[in-house]
């Protein structure tokens, strides 16, 4: 059984395969022209483009595909999961989801720097982007648009970890590797773990097989993203990954940080300036139901936000927790009275994973913005 010591052994760890592919494209002047090339390649189902530098061509045909130890039944949890819980999941995983990697004091400060803080829609894109497109039905298949997302991701890191690590103003001793694999494996079980928690907190009825099928996804993604299976592999089930990631999270993987406030502020902001008057409040309130007083005062959030024509937050959060308490067990969220509330904040996420300007451009991971 993989335990938190175990992980924090990927703390001065990067991705060599990836790392090799950005330091080419940064030294050679290359960015630019290879973003265009990358923007071609929506699907696995296409090919990667014949003018594509030869070292990224090899990278990004050796990690297009499946790992070995896909099970298709497994698969087939996913599909199962997405069918009764696609709205419910979307909404947490890009609040609850994001905020959660924002709780991580290391890599809440590699974002902060790596990114502008006045354009936090381009960060928010690339992020709920990815998590949206795990949802479509398409995703875990030959066909899969998300494994090139992935692959995105995957060198967008790899920049970021060069540039940090080149610029002598890293502290490597005290944060390890910049996006070290410790911080893509917490990522990892954050998104599916404290996804599935925030879930669970506010009610909604996720059976076994459907929490076995979003552990897999993200298992299946922390492979694309760069997680070898060794020397520390994602537990193979989500019983286990629970204990390990509550055991990272308590052992001081979630922790205050001035950067991680900043990102949270800017996240709730962003998202809210989306939502209509009478809503302002919900994201926060929302974020503080799935992540607990403890976990959502450390990411400094408000008890509550009153806002002059808008409700309290916390009538907001009385409301949520009125039903995703009562009722009958198979109701689920987006079946209660207040389903606006979650049809508002699916759009929201929706909106800001396509981008400033809905263009293309907007909603994919881009390398210039880091160099």
């Amino acid at each position: 059984m993989v335990t938190y010591a175990d992980m924090l052994t990927l703390k001065p760890l990067g991705d060599p395969p990836a790392d090799r592919v950005a330091a080419e494209l940064l030294d050679t002047g290359q960015v630019g022209d290879v973003e265009a090339l990358l923007r071609t390649v929506s699907s696995i189902g296409h090919d990667v483009p014949g003018n594509t530098p030869q070292l990224l061509r090899d990278h990004l045909e050796e990690t297009r595909g499946f790992p070995e130890w896909t099970d298709p039944d497994r698969v087939a949890h996913i599909s199962a999961f997405y069918r009764k819980h696609r709205r419910s999941a979307d909404i947490v995983l890009c609040t609850t989801g994001l905020v959660g990697t924002y709780l991580s004091p290391v890599g809440a400060r590699t974002l902060h720097s790596a990114h502008r803080p006045d354009r936090p829609h381009r960060q928010l894109a690339q992020s709920t982007g990815l998590f949206l497109a795990m949802g479509e039905p398409d995703a875990f298949t030959s066909r899969s648009g998300l494994i090139p997302a992935c692959q995105k991701v995957r060198l967008v890191h790899a920049a970021i970890r060069l540039l940090h690590t080149r610029s002598g103003r890293w502290d490597s001793e005290r944060d390890g590797m910049p996006v070290s694999l410790l911080q893509t494996y917490g990522a990892a079980l954050v998104c599916s773990i404290a996804t599935l928690d925030g879930l669970q907190q506010l009610g909604v009825q996720v059976s076994p097989v459907e929490e076995d099928g979003y552990y897999y996804a993200w298992r299946l993604i922390g492979h694309w993203l760069g997680l070898p299976d060794r020397p520390v592999p994602l537990p193979d089930g989500v019983g286990e990954a629970r204990t390990l990631w509550h055991e990272a999270r308590d052992g001081g993987e979630w922790a205050p940080s001035e950067e991680g406030v900043l990102l949270t502020r800017s996240c709730t902001e962003l998202y809210e300036s989306y939502l209509p008057p009478g809503l302002k409040g919900i994201v926060p309130a929302l974020l503080r139901q799935t992540l607990t007083d403890r976990f959502a005062d450390m990411a400094g959030l408000p008890h509550a936000v009153h806002r002059r024509g808008t409700p309290p937050a916390e009538s907001v959060e009385e409301r949520l927790h009125h039903h995703s308490s009562t009722g009958s067990g198979h109701r689920r969220l987006h079946h209660y009275r207040d389903h606006q509330l979650l049809e508002a904040l699916g759009h929201v996420a929706r909106k800001v994973g396509r981008g400033p300007e809905r263009s293309h451009e907007g909603s994919e991971p881009q390398l210039a913005d880091h160099c």
